[in-house]
């Protein structure tokens, strides 16, 4: 009997190792097919002529843009960060700073500078269909037209966002992170979509490659346009290395790789900056306030109402840098930003489940949400587990060493040597002048991610698993959720 249950305990040992080589051969061939999916673009795109930016400023057909700004107890950087968004180069554009409930002087700055007079009776409020906080105030500009001021009771950042649209005027709006620094032509790059979408064709939300930025470098005005190209200035920092190379791979990969198949979805851009058509986005409640799920949820449920209306709306992404973000420079602080982060993709995937797999969705439920299931939320999970597999089998004596080495070959693969040729890919395109020890620390770094930057953030990822699915059992399907049943407001 003994010798029954042994003999069971080691097939269902086997059926693990068996069952991680089988991932991971999975996973790899499809990054390296969307990698390869990403090269073709890039290749095609490499030789021809830079945009004429001038000439895109100077059309009459640019569509006019809303530019939204939540904004929460930013007192002493709120001036520096409206004057950054008015110097914007495009044609036409309104800046809406929401002041979310701020406890500090940020309004009374904004009063102060900018000479802000209540307008309240010429500004329409439009329905949403969700109640949102309410709104003080709002107020125009004496010294700028296209500045308009929202004071309105903390509700977090989507809240503020729901009321930016609802004040807002214009067809397309923007919405502006927190901690997000704008390209000075990034309304150009991003609504050149827009004004080249074919007759019949709409482009109902789009993004582009988010670049990364430091605390010692957080200006866009590093990004050339036009001539001489930029240098790298590579930070010093391992922690900041690589996560500027898990930008560059997650960009190229599912940015630029999932969009040449026309399934993207936004999952990096939405939040730091993305644009939408106003019209659509209130025709599905606006953004979702609970602070549990993520931008993205708002991609799925457009995606989900352009197949529900046979609209030819579609999502698209653009591979010009229009804006850069501060990312972490402690593991604490990266811990903090990957357990958020894991914990709203964890939700958001919970919210729009019936999407997954699901063939009346098309290319979002039978490819793009499975892509981030198998490989986002749950992958930390299975790669720590390879790791734990490799070590429990160096103790066991049925596992063979040749099992063990392929996992971690496979291991290696799908980290240190994928990560490498996403940078020399980079390297070759020559977006940034590098020098020859700037490659050899970026290559050298990539080669290490395996071994110890990619298995902490997979803890961290993990972690962020555990809570969420803890949320979940306690609360059930009884959290909020504002799309149950829409509400106007009043």
């Amino acid at each position: 009997m003994n010798e029954r249950w042994l003999e069971l305990l080691q097939s269902l040992i086997l059926l693990c190792y068996k069952g991680i080589w089988i991932y991971l051969v999975v996973v790899i061939i499809a990054c390296i097919w969307l990698f390869l999916a990403a090269v073709r673009t890039m290749v095609r795109k490499k030789d021809l002529d830079l945009l004429h930016y001038d000439e895109v400023l100077n059309e009459a057909l640019a569509p006019p843009v809303s530019v939204l700004f939540p904004v929460h107890n930013r007192e002493k950087t709120i001036i520096a960060d409206v004057s950054h968004l008015l110097d914007i180069h495009y044609g036409c554009y309104e800046v809406i700073v929401i002041n979310d409930g701020s406890t500090d002087g940020t309004m009374e700055r904004l009063m102060e500078v900018y000479e802000l007079s209540t307008v309240k009776s010429k500004i329409h409020y439009s329905s949403i269909g969700q109640a949102v906080g309410e709104i003080r105030g709002a107020y125009r500009s004496l010294r700028y037209d296209n500045l308009i001021v929202v004071d309105k009771q903390h509700g977090g950042h989507s809240d503020a966002l729901n009321a930016g649209i609802r004040v807002s005027q214009y067809p397309y709006f923007a919405s502006i992170g927190p901690t997000t620094m704008l390209d000075k032509y990034a309304f150009v790059k991003i609504m050149k979509p827009i004004m080249a979408a074919l007759p019949g064709e709409e482009i109902i939300a789009c993004g582009g490659r988010l670049e990364f930025a430091s605390s010692q470098k957080v200006s866009c005005s590093r990004f050339h346009i036009q001539g001489e190209k930029p240098a790298a200035a590579l930070p010093r920092s391992p922690l900041l290395m690589m996560q500027r190379i898990e930008y560059i791979r997650a960009f190229l990969i599912s940015g630029l790789g999932l969009v040449r198949y026309n399934i993207n979805t936004l999952l990096f851009t939405s939040e730091a900056f993305g644009l939408f058509k106003r019209s659509y986005v209130m025709e599905v409640g606006g953004y979702n306030t609970d602070p549990r799920m993520a931008h993205l949820e708002l991609i799925m449920r457009l995606h989900k109402h352009m197949k529900q209306i046979k609209g030819r709306g579609r999502i698209v992404y653009i591979d010009d840098p229009v804006c850069s973000t501060k990312v972490p420079e402690s593991c604490a602080g990266l811990q903090q930003q990957r357990i958020r982060w894991h914990r709203q993709l964890t939700n958001t995937m919970w919210e729009q489940r019936e999407m997954a797999g699901n063939p009346k969705y098309g290319w979002m439920g039978m490819v793009t949400i499975p892509y981030f299931i198998m490989v986002e939320l749950i992958g930390p999970v299975l790669e720590i587990g390879t790791l734990l597999l490799l070590f429990i089998g160096l103790l066991l004596p049925f596992v063979e060493n040749s099992l063990l080495v392929v996992l971690g070959m496979l291991l290696l693969l799908y980290g240190s040597l994928l990560s490498a040729a996403v940078i020399l890919f980079e390297v070759w395109l020559a977006r940034r002048r590098y020098t020859a020890r700037e490659i050899t620390r970026l290559f050298l770094y990539a080669l290490s991610e395996s071994f110890w930057f990619r298995p902490m953030n997979n803890i961290f990822r993990i972690h962020g698993l555990i809570k969420a699915l803890w949320s979940l059992r306690e609360h059930g399907d009884s959290g909020r959720s504002a799309y149950s049943g829409l509400r106007a407001d009043k």
